[in-house]
C-alpha cells in the first residue's frame, strides 16, 4: 500500500492533505479559450482529484493567460492540452510515488512554490520551454504567460 500525502488546494481554498492510499484518480478537464481583455487570452485547466470517502471530488482550477494580437486557433489548444497533460500527469506520479518535494527559498520560481499539487503543476508550467514555443510559435507573447489558481 503506498503511503505519503497529497495536499489538494480544493475550490473552497482549503488544503486537503489526502493520504495516498485513498486516491482513486486525478481527471483533467480544459476550458476554451476566451478573451478577457483588449489582446489577453485566458484557459482553465481544471483538475478533479476522486478520492475514496468522499463524495464528490476535490477541484482546483489553474488559469493561464497570456497576450496575443489575435485569437489562437484550435491548433494551439492541442499543443497546449498535450503538454499540460504531461507535465500534470508527472507531477502527480511523483506525488503518487512520495517523491514530490517543495522547492528550496533559493529557487528563482520560489514564490510559485507551495504545497499543493496545482502549485508544484504551476511552476513546471510557468518553467516549461516547450509551453513557451508553442505560445510564441502560435503568434502570443510567451513571456506574457500567467498562471493562478
Amino acid at each position: 500500500m503506498p503511503s505519503g500525502t497529497i495536499a489538494m488546494l480544493n475550490v473552497d481554498h482549503h488544503i486537503h492533505m489526502i493520504p495516498v492510499g485513498r486516491v482513486q484518480q486525478l481527471s483533467i478537464e480544459h476550458s476554451a479559450i476566451k478573451k478577457i481583455e483588449n489582446e489577453k487570452f485566458e484557459f482553465a485547466c481544471i483538475l478533479r482529484l476522486s478520492v475514496e470517502g468522499e463524495a464528490h471530488p476535490l477541484e482546483d482550477v489553474i488559469r493561464l493567460t497570456f497576450a496575443a494580437a489575435r485569437l489562437p486557433g484550435s491548433q494551439m489548444m492541442t499543443e497546449l492540452t498535450f503538454i499540460q497533460n504531461h507535465i500534470i500527469k508527472e507531477i502527480f506520479d511523483w506525488a503518487l510515488s512520495g517523491e514530490l518535494s517543495a522547492c528550496s527559498s533559493d529557487d528563482p520560481l520560489a514564490k510559485e512554490c507551495g504545497i499543493a499539487l496545482s502549485s508544484v503543476i504551476i511552476r513546471e508550467m510557468l518553467a516549461s520551454k516547450t509551453l513557451k514555443d508553442v505560445l510564441e510559435r502560435h503568434g502570443a507573447l510567451p513571456e506574457s504567460m500567467t498562471m493562478t489558481h
